[in-house]
Order: C-alpha cells, then sequence, then structure tokens
C-alpha cells in the first residue's frame, strides 16, 4: 500500500485525555469515507479510487490542477511539490484542531543554512513545552511577501526613504506607501543592459533612507548580481540601511561563481536575504517564505508579522520536509534550466531578443505590441505576463512550463 494512503487510512485520533476516538478498525467512518473527505478534500482531487489517486498523487504523475490553462504568467514551479512535502503534510492532518506553535520550522532552516543557534526547553504559550531559540537568525512568513511587508513596516514606520531598482519587484515599497507621505521612493532606472545601477543606487542614497531594496536575480530580468559586486556595494553603504536582497529565483541560477548571500545576513548588522518556497519548492499555495539576518534585525521584524500563529500547519510540514529533498529540489532547477534554455533558442530564431537571465522564466523584446500578444496567446488558454506591467510595451515575461507548455508558446507565437 501506498505510504500516503497507509497514513491516511491508519491515523488515529484521541480525545485531550487520550481515549481513541477514531481508527483504522473501530470507527463509523470507513476507509473510503475518510479518504475522500479527508485526503481528497484535503488537497482538492475528486477519486473514485483513493488508494490509486493517492500513489498517483505521491508519484507527481497526476498532480492536480485547477484549470486546463498553460499558467506561464505567474513564475509557479509546474514540476510541483516534493513528493516528501505531500506526504508531510498528509501525515499532520489529523491535528489541524491545533495551533501550530513549536519552532520546527525555523529550526529546519538554521540547519539547512548551516548556522549554529543555541535553544533552551520551557512552558511557552498555552502551558506547552516549547523549544526556544536563543538569538534567532530567522523569522518565517506568510510567503516571503509577509517578511518584506514586515521589514518596510518596521524601519519605515517613522517616515524615510526608499532606494529600489525599475523595474524591479517592489513589494517593499508597495508596503511602505500604505504608511502614507511619510515615507518617499526613488527608484533607479537599470542600465540599458537591464543590469541594476548601483552606482547610481548608491547615489541616491540620503540622510533619511532606511531601507535599499534588491532582487537577486531580478524580476522580470532575470539578471544576477554577482557575489563580489554585491559584497563591494554592501560594504559601501552606510550600516544604519537595511539592504534587503529578495532571492526567489536563487535555486535557478546556473552561474557556479555566485555563492550563497546568505553569507552576508551572518557577517553583516544590515543585510536580510528573503527567500521562499514557492518558486524553486513547488509550493505556492502554502504560502512558506523566511528571512535571515542578524538577531537584532529579526527582534525588530517579529513585531510586525504574525508570528509562529501565523503560520499554517500544513505550510510548515510541507516545508520542513522540503528542504530535506535535495533531489527534487535539483529536478525543479533542471527543469526550468533546459526549458529556459530551450525558450531563449526559440526565440532568437524568432527574431526576438531574449534577456539571458536566472530565474524561472525568460523576459523577451518581442518587437511588437505586449498586450496584442497577450491576446493572443489567451485565446489559445496560454497565459503569461505583458511587459505593460514594467512599462516596456515590446516585452512579454514566460514563465518556464513543462516541456509541452514551452513546446505549445512557440508554436503559438511561429503562428503569430
Amino acid at each position: 500500500m501506498n505510504r500516503l494512503c497507509r497514513i491516511l487510512c491508519n491515523c488515529q485520533i484521541k480525545d485531550r485525555g487520550g481515549k481513541m476516538m477514531l481508527n483504522n478498525t473501530h470507527s463509523e467512518l470507513s476507509r473510503r469515507h475518510f479518504l475522500q473527505g479527508i485526503g481528497a478534500g484535503a488537497m482538492g482531487i475528486t477519486i473514485s479510487d483513493p488508494l490509486a489517486a493517492a500513489a498517483r498523487l505521491l508519484s507527481s504523475q497526476d498532480m492536480p490542477t485547477p484549470n486546463p490553462d498553460r499558467r506561464m504568467g505567474g513564475n509557479e514551479n509546474p514540476i510541483g511539490p516534493s513528493p516528501k512535502a505531500i506526504e508531510a503534510v498528509a501525515a499532520q492532518l489529523s491535528g489541524l484542531n491545533w495551533y501550530p506553535y513549536q519552532p520546527d520550522l525555523e529550526m529546519a532552516i538554521h540547519r539547512f543554512h548551516g548556522i549554529d543557534v543555541q535553544t533552551s526547553e520551557g512552558i511557552g504559550w498555552a502551558g506547552l513545552n516549547t523549544t526556544f531559540i536563543q538569538d534567532t537568525r530567522v523569522v518565517t512568513g506568510v510567503g516571503s511577501t509577509e517578511v518584506l511587508r514586515a521589514a518596510a513596516w518596521a524601519y519605515l514606520m517613522e517616515g524615510g526613504h526608499i532606494i529600489q531598482g525599475r523595474p524591479s519587484y517592489n513589494e517593499i515599497s508597495d508596503s511602505a506607501r500604505k504608511l502614507g507621505n511619510r515615507v518617499s521612493v526613488s527608484s533607479v532606472e537599470l542600465k540599458p543592459d537591464l543590469a541594476y545601477d548601483l552606482e547610481a543606487m548608491h547615489h541616491a542614497i540620503r540622510p533619511d533612507t532606511r531601507i535599499i531594496s534588491l532582487c537577486n536575480p531580478n524580476n522580470p530580468t532575470g539578471l544576477l548580481l554577482g557575489h563580489e559586486e554585491l559584497g563591494a556595494f554592501i560594504d559601501a553603504v552606510d550600516p544604519r540601511i537595511l539592504i534587503v536582497i529578495d532571492e526567489a529565483y536563487i535555486h535557478f541560477v546556473e552561474d557556479t561563481s555566485y555563492k550563497d548571500a546568505t553569507l552576508f545576513a551572518r557577517t553583516r548588522p544590515n543585510v536580510l536575504i528573503t527567500r521562499t518556497f514557492s518558486k524553486g519548492y513547488g509550493m505556492a499555495g502554502l504560502r512558506v517564505g523566511y528571512g535571515i539576518a542578524h538577531p537584532e534585525v529579526i527582534k525588530k521584524l517579529r513585531g510586525y508579522t504574525l508570528g509562529p500563529l501565523g503560520m499554517h500547519s500544513n505550510g510548515i510540514a510541507g516545508a520542513v520536509a522540503a528542504l530535506d529533498d535535495h533531489d527534487h529540489l535539483e529536478r525543479s532547477r533542471r527543469a526550468v534550466v533546459d526549458g529556459r534554455a530551450y525558450l531563449e533558442r526559440a526565440l532568437l530564431k524568432m527574431q526576438m531578443e531574449p534577456v539571458y537571465g536566472q530565474g524561472n522564466f525568460v523576459l523577451v523584446d518581442t518587437g511588437r505590441d505586449s498586450v496584442e500578444i497577450f491576446n493572443q496567446l489567451l485565446k489559445r488558454n496560454i497565459l503569461i505576463t505583458p511587459g505593460t506591467r514594467w512599462n516596456m510595451p515590446a516585452y512579454i515575461r514566460i514563465s518556464i512550463g513543462l516541456p509541452d507548455d514551452n513546446e505549445a508558446i512557440v508554436a503559438a507565437l511561429q503562428e503569430g
């Protein structure tokens, strides 16, 4: 029997006194009803044979999809989550009545990045035995969005100035603008080759600058700031200014000279690195992200997050398991790298100009009206992002799909 099915069929539910309420032999619910009601409902699938469906689900051969469209506009992961993550989510479904308070994910992130921490045991929220992490360097959030938003509010609540590139991913400035006119933003244009202009960004620093926001690789260009270049920029900035580096797409980088930027967060007092489980780990639906920084930065950010009770049990379980499945992450990376190369070659043959980036997408200058292309592709149920979103009217951004998705969009573009 498939492992997921054994978990769902044999799970045991006890009341608070430890008395057995439900198991696989003493229950008014049959295995079929239990699987259909909990297993299928929780995963959003309709099944006639629960054992076969669970086996297909765990082998990633029949992953559920909400609609028949080719979704190539949101930079999602077409491979989907790790089978280990699916199994971990299924294993804890019977405990959804309890708050997810233990810092399991926080500990797993420290281990994943090789960050040593001191812990202690004690009584925490609601009288629970809890592991406390001393001087933690990790903050978790509902996607990296929550961490970026917390940074904006923590550093700009009293007002201040943000520097960012344009175009880029601007969650920091979007969140800060909610604070009103006490926040100002300088958007520094990219260089002609679409790389960040770090010199111009440095020149834009003012006495009231609080945050410099970078996305590396950048979205929507996919271009990567080199490790040495990034380090030199960090060292040239006043340490009172928080440098936020969003590494949502870091798992797709091919540049072997690039080093883990979390090294900066571990050795500098003013660097926050954010990461997400939505891209490389294929878990966008679970909304899990985190940040790594100096303990004092983390302490400041935590005042503006939902905290441990803001995380979902499914997200925590899936993320912890995903961090341990290096093979699946490599499969996702390989699928994106191969698909990216295929699209770049095909677009070039069509006299278009792709930007050779490092994300799970390709930005390309089509030489045409991007909205017109968007509408043409939409008629074929292919979803992409037109460049008008970034004031780049001739560009489109194509998220890497499965091989048949990539072939379909090439064929559609060739047909005009």
